[in-house]
């Protein structure tokens, strides 16, 4: 079979199980192609969508994500995104593809996401003396080290401004945190504190509870407030906006310029007053290069752009959080716990807390909740991965009464044991074995070759290890 033909019906078989409906012409008008999803268009939406097909071919330019509603042969209602794009060969358009995607299904699931976000925003509001949904302050921001507290004194300038803020930290470093106390600090204390995370919510829900929808935009759609709106005068906390697809940014960035949105389905434009604080947990540079980010949008939303540190970057802070933490959940559990012993604070010093503050959070929630009636935190407490992990060597004791001639062998002996322990702590580095027994890594090579001690070391080859006498 010729490569065109395979070509065809991979393409005939895979498009198939899709479920955007596709259509393609060329310059007469010609049906080239299409699935068994367009099938069940009305032949009288089909003309409309050849003349959009052919408009293409005239402007050269795609069109994007165009709203359209037609009936089905069974009479069903149906709203549908088109896109429109061109197909190009050596510089001249061959045909057109109309690509619809059918938003109906859509529609039921966004109208109740966006009232469940109402009835959040309601309830935080009643719930709160506040009333606008911003627990946290910065004095909920625990932290002695110069690099946390040099971000709160940044966070507290811009908080008395109005510009954007773009917060940039890994996981579980506390973005929100900063965010609700940033709005707490503020002129705009008293109004909303909005948020909703870009990356938990579908991309075509998304724009629909950002931006709100009219009645009749699609099936089921009711006048419902976008975020933008909901927020008032306050803030909208965008969490993860970096998973926020291009095309989003590009409308987003629209409203901010002008202050002004329009609700989907709507032609009437509502102003808006509310500030933007987002979030990202992946370096805006590295998505700038990858065009993943619109410069114009990064520049709009990062006016002020705050780094928050990782938790190892400021290690001295660890054991404050741990207290703090430990009343807190003695509180909540009913237990007594009030001091880490000596190894466990060894351990949290010498851990990198890769989770931030959020895995101190979890490790000392374990601990606590696995607790007897003990006022002392020990390993024993600690969550597996860790006590293993940071448990000390059992280092090799040589037994009592040995002849002096068994002296080179008592210390390859205790030599390869510190050796298998220093890997076994490394998780088989050689590097960072190495510089725990305080010698080069060449060194340590040339030693494990002459003891015969494998590359690759188990990790608990230590502690398993019998010894050689």
């Amino acid at each position: 079979m010729r490569d065109w033909e395979d070509r065809l019906l991979f393409l005939e078989t895979m498009t198939g199980y899709i479920q955007d409906a596709l259509y393609v012409i060329d310059k007469h008008g010609n049906e080239l192609f299409y699935n068994n999803k367009i099938e069940r268009f009305e032949p009288a939406h089909r003309q409309n969508m050849l003349a959009e097909l052919l408009a293409v071919f005239k402007s050269g330019q795609p069109v994007l994500d165009k709203y359209q509603k037609y009936m089905t042969v069974d009479h069903r209602e149906v709203h549908m995104l088109s896109s429109f794009v061109p197909i190009k060969r050596n510089g001249e358009i061959i045909a057109v593809c109309s690509i619809n995607k059918n938003i109906t299904e859509m529609a039921n699931l966004l109208n109740k996401v966006i009232d469940l976000q109402g009835q959040l925003q309601h309830h935080t509001q009643t719930a709160k003396q506040s009333g606008t949904g911003a627990t946290y302050t910065f004095s909920d921001i625990l932290g002695t080290s110069s690099q946390i507290q040099a971000v709160i004194d940044k966070a507290k300038k811009a908080a008395l401004g109005c510009a954007p803020v773009l917060l940039t930290g890994e996981t579980g470093t506390g973005k929100e945190l900063f965010a609700q106390s940033i709005h707490n600090y503020g002129q705009a204390a008293a109004e909303p504190f909005v948020a909703v995370n870009c990356a938990a919510i579908p991309e075509t829900l998304l724009e629909g509870i950002i931006f709100g929808t009219v009645k009749g935009a699609f099936t089921g759609a009711e006048n419902t407030p976008g975020l933008l709106e909901q927020a008032g005068g306050g803030t909208l906390f965008l969490d993860e906006v970096n998973s926020m697809s291009l095309v989003l940014q590009s409308k987003l960035l629209r409203a901010l310029e002008e202050k002004r949105v329009r609700r989907l389905g709507d032609r009437k434009e509502i102003p808006i007053y509310c500030r933007i604080i987002s979030a990202t947990n992946v370096d805006c540079r590295t998505l700038l290069r990858e065009g993943k980010m619109r410069e114009d949008f990064y520049y709009r939303i990062a006016v002020v752009n705050l780094t928050i540190p990782p938790l190892r970057e400021r290690s001295e802070d660890v054991l404050l959080l741990a207290e703090n933490l430990l009343k807190r959940f003695n509180k909540i559990y009913g237990k007594r716990i009030t001091s880490l012993a000596p190894e466990v604070a060894s351990i949290f010093a010498a851990h990198k807390w890769p989770g931030n503050v959020r895995e101190l959070y979890h490790v000392l929630e374990y601990a606590v909740s696995f607790g007897d009636n003990e006022t002392v935190l020990t390993p024993n407490h600690l969550p597996d991965y860790l006590r293993n992990f940071y448990s000390p060597p059992q280092y090799f004791s040589p037994p009592a009464n040995l002849p002096m001639s068994a002296l080179p062998d008592i210390l390859a002996a205790t030599e390869k044991r510190l050796i298998l322990n220093a890997l076994a702590l490394h998780k088989g580095n050689i590097t960072k074995a190495a510089e725990t027994l305080g010698i080069h890594r060449q060194n340590l090579q040339a030693r494990m070759k002459k003891l015969n001690i494998l590359k690759k070391v188990n990790f608990f080859e230590a502690s398993s290890c019998e010894s050689e006498f």
